[in-house]
């Protein structure tokens, strides 16, 4: 009865956040749910399968694969809007369903995962994120690994390419191990199990301590980091007995068409390097706006920049704007590409001609707003 009468009042915290504060009410009422009743999550995973995504990119995309895959089997609750703490599960876990297919936020996955128990979770890659609030890639795949070894019941599903992955599997008691035939990983210098330096080649990488991605369960063909996580949504529906979904690439992007000014603009979420590298492989106009943020949420340190080959960029007209114009502007700079900065978007935009078409790389505070307007 408790129970219910604390959703009861986080649901109505929700109404009223929608209607007064035009937010999205994804987050408060799970927020004021824990709040009133902290043991809510374990509660509300009884008698349903928990599905748990987790990775430094790819998280919604996947996810919502994953779920679409499962509404085959059952009626289906996810944190669609990408509300990815304690909060957003318990807001997604209110409502009643056989399944729940959630994503997880890297730091926040062990919290969940022990509080859930879930069936499956589903590890899709760790790479350098916001360095003010993300700890170093290593530390991470080990809270992932100490994790996997607390959950002997359940399922852990990754992509074994990737060596944090890989160290996070061998913990688990039962694993399906994928491998796409191997590729670099741009902070995979070190073996995070021992901290001797890997062996790479061209099909990936071994280490004497003995991980390696050699012993994979399954091997899939090379592909896009969006395919490859599309292929991984599918091994994971498999699993439990899903048939697999076809999905195109276009899918899986975090991007939105719109039109301002009488430009057409292709706005693609940037949000830290390896997402960025993507991005970058996925412009296909010759104007570009650039819109780089450093609020809380996109990272407040730049630095990152120094990481990300921009060479792509060379003789395309380039504009830029955001909070931290002038670092991205000298960041080009050095790589000799040519750039303009603006004050604000609408400036940006106006320095085309009428109906253009733009590709639009925005930090995740830009980009969100954007989609919002």
């Amino acid at each position: 009865m408790r129970l219910k009468i604390s959703i009861a009042i986080a649901k109505i915290s929700g109404f009223l956040s929608r209607v007064f504060l035009r937010k999205s009410g994804a987050t408060i009422p799970g927020k004021i749910l824990l709040k009133i009743y902290p043991n809510a999550l374990k509660q509300l995973s009884k008698g349903r399968k928990i599905i748990l995504i987790s990775g430094t990119n790819g998280k919604t995309s996947t996810t919502r694969v994953v779920a679409k895959a499962l509404t085959q089997r059952g009626s289906i609750t996810t944190n669609s809007t990408g509300s990815n703490l304690d909060r957003g599960v318990a807001t997604a876990l209110m409502t009643k369903s056989e399944y729940a297919v959630l994503e997880v936020d890297e730091l926040h996955l062990i919290k969940v995962a022990q509080d859930l128990n879930p069936d499956l979770v589903l590890l899709l890659n760790l790479t350098r994120d916001q360095l003010h609030r993300m700890h170093e890639v290593k530390k991470v795949a080990k809270r992932w690994h100490d994790l996997a070894k607390s959950l002997p019941e359940t399922k852990f599903i990754g992509d074994i390419d990737d060596p944090f992955v890989a160290y996070a599997l061998s913990g688990a008691n039962k694993t399906k191990r994928i491998s796409f035939g191997g590729r670099p990983h741009e902070d995979g210098a070190v073996c995070p199990a021992c901290g001797k330096y890997l062996k790479w080649t061209s099909s990936g990488f071994k280490c004497a301590c003995g991980l390696s991605n050699k012993e994979a369960d399954l091997i899939l063909e090379a592909n896009s980091a969006a395919m490859r996580n599309a292929q991984l949504a599918n091994v994971a529906a498999k699993e439990l007995g899903a048939k697999e979904l076809k999905v195109e690439e276009s899918e899986l992007e975090r991007s939105t068409l719109i039109k301002i000014q009488n430009r057409n603009l292709k706005v693609r979420l940037t949000k830290n390097p390896a997402s960025w590298r993507e991005a970058l492989n996925g412009v296909s106009k010759d104007k570009i706006i650039l819109i780089l943020n450093a609020r809380e949420v996109d990272g407040i340190d730049t630095s990152w920049l120094w990481d990300i080959d921009f060479i792509s960029l060379e003789n395309k007209e380039v504009v830029v704007t955001g909070e931290r114009a002038l670092d991205m502007v000298y960041r080009l700079h050095v790589q000799g590409i040519s750039t303009k900065d603006f004050k604000d978007f609408d400036s940006a935009v106006k320095s085309f001609p009428s109906s253009s078409d733009i590709d639009v790389l925005a930090a995740y505070t830009a980009f969100h707003s954007l989609v919002r307007a």
